[in-house]
């Protein structure tokens, strides 16, 4: 008997929520927690190395979109984190959750980025020989990632 529950969840249904506003992305990356660890050596044995854990670090999120020509929850929220962080003050992180949804949309599996706030915010070239979408990125750091299901 498998554990594999049908159909298998895909990665193009997904939400984006910060706070109480679901904001729309095509592409959601930097899903990963990695444990730091410190090798030590066994006194006397220099064959014997163990691997203890020291620290949990996380990569940066980051959310891409469409470029948003109308001002949105998550437009104005970036902006006013990189115009407060211009001016010398603090950030106002907020919490994001990042749901993978199944076909009735339904949660499937669900992330939530406490302490999040934007540090890199950047653009797709601009080039008149090409017809592409542009594409907005949005690279965040935050405090701790939990996966909830």
């Amino acid at each position: 008997m498998s554990d594999v529950e049908w159909p298998l969840p895909v990665t193009f249904h997904f939400s984006v929520k910060l706070g109480v506003s679901e904001i729309a992305f095509s592409e959601v990356s930097g899903l990963d927690t990695t444990v730091k660890t410190k090798d030590v050596r066994s006194g006397g044995d220099n064959s014997t190395v163990y691997h203890l854990p020291e620290k949990i670090s996380y990569s940066d999120l980051v959310l891409k979109r469409a470029l948003v020509t109308k001002e949105d929850p998550f437009f104005k929220w970036c902006n006013q984190n990189m115009d407060s962080i211009q001016a010398g003050f603090t950030v106002n992180p907020q919490q994001i959750e990042v749901t993978m949804l199944d076909c009735e949309n339904a949660p499937l599996a669900s992330w939530n980025f406490e302490g999040a706030y934007p540090f890199k915010w950047s653009y797709n070239h601009l080039n008149s020989m090409k017809s592409e979408v542009m594409i907005e990125t949005i690279s965040l750091k935050y405090w701790k990632m939990k996966r909830e299901k």
